[in-house]
């Protein structure tokens, strides 16, 4: 029982590999590029990459290869995710036409942190035109149970990409993340008449929504890590607390949703936010 959950697709210049030899040993450094565009997480390789295989009296060949990818998981998050991929080949290869190798991961994703840190993965090394392809298997799962992509809105991608100058909203996102430690974002945006619901949002994210609602009669709530309503609207370009009449208002639109747990408790625990731009 085996899955493929990525490839990480590599590339190397011949030119940049440097060697070293002695009567005994050898060394051989493979700097790298790439990238990975998976069900799991998107990304390219940041500079420093290396393999370093080294291979001794016997011809006994270890490979290590250490890298950091810079990318975005299944959630649409930011994200780094750290491989060191080791194998052992003899002097004469594999008689497969790939090579085996073992992983493991760090990341600073939360999603990626609960699927990859377990000691249950393989990988493959195929060659491909540009260098190779690493194939990366999980032990524990059988192919039909690889995970299905997740894809975020077209507008919040957009969104993720609006570059945020308006130093208020800027302050005002930094305070909501860091301090109200934001859990939930539900946005009614007028794009479509479109309802968005976001788990953890990260910073830039509520910016880029505070920014979009600035001057318009679009709503958006964040809901914290305790789970009170840390929330604002932004009316004619003015963000400002949520009141209970506004509660009220939106209360029917909250349970046409999902969202009416929210309501569940005296509305006087929600207004937070005193900032108005």
């Amino acid at each position: 029982m085996s899955a493929k959950i990525m490839t990480f697709h590599i590339t190397i210049n011949s030119s940049d590999i440097t060697r070293l030899k002695t009567d005994t040993q050898a060394v051989t450094f493979i700097p790298f590029t790439g990238y990975t565009d998976s069900p799991y997480f998107k990304g390219e390789i940041m500079p420093g990459a290396a393999d370093v295989q080294v291979t001794d009296a016997s011809g006994m060949r270890h490979m290590c290869a250490k890298y950091i990818f810079k990318g975005t998981d299944a959630e649409g998050k930011l994200c780094h995710l750290f491989v060191e991929n080791n194998g052992y080949f003899p002097e004469h290869g594999s008689r497969k036409e790939y090579l085996e190798a073992c992983p493991r991961f760090i990341t600073d994703s939360q999603y990626l942190n609960e699927i990859l840190m377990r000691p249950v993965f393989r990988s493959e090394v195929h060659s491909s035109d540009t260098g190779v392809d690493i194939l990366i298997f999980d032990e524990t799962k059988a192919e039909n149970d690889a995970v299905t992509e997740i894809h975020e809105d077209p507008l919040l991608m957009e969104l993720r990409n609006t570059e945020v100058s308006d130093e208020a909203i800027l302050r005002e996102s930094r305070r909501l993340y860091e301090e109200e430690k934001i859990t939930d974002m539900i946005y009614f945006s007028s794009h479509e008449g479109k309802t968005l619901t976001v788990r953890d949002p990260d910073e830039k994210l509520i910016a880029a929504v505070l920014n979009d609602l600035k001057g318009t009669a679009q709503m958006c709530f964040l809901i914290n890590e305790k789970q009170q309503l840390a929330a604002f609207s932004c009316i004619s370009g003015k963000i400002r607390p949520i009141d209970s009449s506004i509660l009220t208002v939106y209360a029917e639109i909250f349970s046409q949703t999902g969202q009416d747990r929210y309501f569940e408790k005296p509305v006087n625990r929600y207004p937070r936010m005193h900032t108005e731009l």
